[in-house]
């Protein structure tokens, strides 16, 4: 498969194989700035909402399922969070969620998170507002992704619910398409000058930013250092970056 003079890696090609076939609980796992998230969102993904729900150390249950949020007047007013609407969006079927650096939940927002990515036939959650059970709709998936490469230390439980877990390698080539037509190519390698240095696809957007209007020369600079900046600068000038 090709998306313009680019041919899709195969990891990709997996994604959306896994996808279209039915299986809704997907882990993409791999190194930083290889476009997990965007294949998240964008990949294999309903005619519904995809929410996206980034874990910290102090992420909270309501952040995920929901909270009261003052209105004013000494009232209150009941406020879903993104797994829920993701679990009713596209009229009640839902849609997809997508669970960012799920490594770094811990406590009670993991044990949520567990039971938000529970079968459809398992899973189930009572808003404390109508007191009425809520069920994912047929069409909700979870898409959740880390930068570990060594799943083992995932909790046991976490890992049951992903059986299908892809190792991201290399970013998609819709995910650089913005970009100047001499860093494309870099990009999906994941590497910048003679070092052949790993550098995320942040990286390459702030590096094209920048240059356009402080030069390359300085760019380099700033975003890799004195060294690897004329590295990179050298590859440029020669037109052999990646």
């Amino acid at each position: 498969m090709e998306v313009g003079d680019f041919e899709v890696g195969q990891c990709w090609n997996d994604v959306v194989d896994v996808l279209c076939a039915g299986i809704t609980r997907v882990l993409l796992y791999g190194p930083p700035g290889t476009g997990k998230t965007y294949g998240a969102l964008k990949l294999g993904t309903t005619r519904g909402v995809s929410e996206r729900l980034v874990c910290t150390e102090d992420l909270t249950t309501g952040e995920i399922t929901g909270t009261w949020m003052p209105t004013g007047a000494g009232k209150w007013e009941w406020r879903e969070g993104p797994a829920i609407r993701a679990w009713s969006s596209n009229s009640g079927r839902g849609g997809r969620l997508v669970v960012d650096e799920v490594d770094r939940a811990s406590g009670d927002a993991l044990s949520t998170l567990l039971a938000i990515t529970d079968s459809v036939e398992s899973a189930r959650w009572r808003n404390p507002e109508t007191g009425q059970w809520v069920k994912p709709g047929p069409d909700f998936s979870v898409v959740m992704t880390t930068n570990l490469e060594d799943l083992e230390v995932l909790p046991p439980a976490l890992r049951d619910r992903f059986p299908v877990a892809i190792l991201i390698d290399r970013p998609h080539p819709l995910a650089v398409a913005s970009l100047s037509d001499d860093l494309k190519g870099p990009a999906l390698n994941g590497s910048m000058g003679e070092e052949a240095r790993r550098v995320s696809l942040r990286s390459f957007y702030a590096f094209d930013q920048l240059r356009a209007r402080l030069g390359a020369e300085r760019a380099a600079r700033i975003l890799f250092g004195v060294e690897s900046g004329r590295a990179i600068i050298d590859a440029l000038s020669i037109g052999s970056l990646g």
